[in-house]
């Protein structure tokens, strides 16, 4: 099942975590048999519900800047799956899912404490259930659609992200990989070593957190970021890799620009998808036809802004893209304007 979107051109596609996030508040998180209250909402209700997941949260970002977007995958025809498309639907993200009978939508619990700092407990649902055969059998004229594939090392099966990427190659559309956590957390549960080496071969752009990236090479935690990048695009023959860092912004090891980019003033409420905000951001200064460092700091600029609202998917894209283009002074003139375009040529 696609919606009405599918047959325009887009800027980007993704395949991953498309998930609803039932957001909770609390004083403080808690460790082992621990007991805490819960605060209430504005509204008084102690849930909260938001699109969230990897790939959704990205490409939310990105839509909200500009990007003509869509999203590819399994949903269950549940209130979950019909709160994600009619998500989809008001956001313009176009979307080419297998939409399935009495199967579960992905969820997650997310706790997010009084400084800002959360815990996520995730049940992957159909997007744990996706394979390469449904991608190649389902997938790919919708894939070939985009100037950008975009997949994770999060909650998708890497089979299916291997896919994915093989039918990205095929037609020349430019690979982009989030290394959204450790090998350690990936193996075995998504898939064997091999696939994980083969989806992060066949991303010319990868970006991976530093704990995910250190832990991949062997590395100590505490190895500078820029060299994290640098090695990792030896080893991986990538054509760049933006390694995000947290609080010290990110690094980025690239053709035409090889340094680390400061991470901006964010007024933390919730560090939930402030990553995913961040590889919006990266993906929107690419397709505008920034250079690096530019697009380094639109993405910082797309991070600290998500840092501080409730949840991991813009809750208004027109004022998160004007208070995010606020904050890449003095270029938020000429950025302005390309990304105007790009949103004129999607309309």
């Amino acid at each position: 099942m696609a919606n009405r979107a599918e047959a325009r051109d887009l800027d980007v596609v993704g395949v991953g975590g498309m998930v609803v996030d039932r957001m909770h508040r609390a004083v403080s998180l808690v460790g082992d048999d621990g007991k805490e209250f819960l605060r209430p909402f504005d509204n008084g209700a102690f849930v909260a519900l938001h699109p969230g997941g990897v790939t959704l949260n990205h490409l939310g970002w990105a839509a909200a800047l500009g990007l003509r977007c869509g999203i590819l995958g399994r949903q269950g025809e549940d209130e979950e799956g019909r709160f994600l498309r009619a998500t989809m639907d008001a956001r313009e993200i176009a979307w080419d899912i297998d939409v399935v009978i009495g199967a579960s939508s992905a969820v997650a619990e997310i706790f997010v404490d009084d400084a800002g700092s959360r815990a996520i407990y995730m049940a992957p649902g159909t997007t744990g259930e996706l394979t390469a055969e449904q991608v190649r059998d389902r997938h790919g004229p919708f894939i070939a659609r985009a100037e950008r594939l975009t997949t994770e090392v999060s909650m998708l099966p890497l089979s299916a992200c291997v896919e994915a990427l093989r039918i990205a190659n095929e037609h020349g559309v430019e690979t982009w990989v989030d290394l959204d956590v450790p090998p350690s957390v990936a193996l075995p549960s998504l898939g064997t070593r091999d696939e994980l080496e083969a989806i992060l071969h066949r991303a010319r752009v990868l970006k991976p957190s530093k704990v995910a990236v250190a832990e991949l090479l062997g590395v100590a935690a505490g190895t500078p970021a820029s060299e994290l990048a640098s090695a990792a695009r030896a080893q991986f023959e990538n054509e760049a890799v933006v390694v995000t860092d947290g609080e010290r912004g990110c690094a980025i090891d690239a053709i035409g620009f090889v340094g680390s980019v400061p991470a901006q003033r964010a007024d933390v409420t919730d560090t939930t998808g402030a990553g995913d905000a961040f590889l919006g951001g990266l993906l929107a200064g690419r397709a505008a036809g920034l250079d690096w460092l530019r697009c380094g700091e639109l993405a910082n600029a797309a991070g600290a802004f998500c840092a501080g609202q409730l949840g991991a998917f813009p809750v208004d894209p027109s004022g998160a893209r004007e208070a995010i283009l606020s904050r890449c002074a003095p270029h938020a003139g000429p950025l302005r304007t390309r990304l105007r375009g790009l949103a004129s040529a999607s309309g």
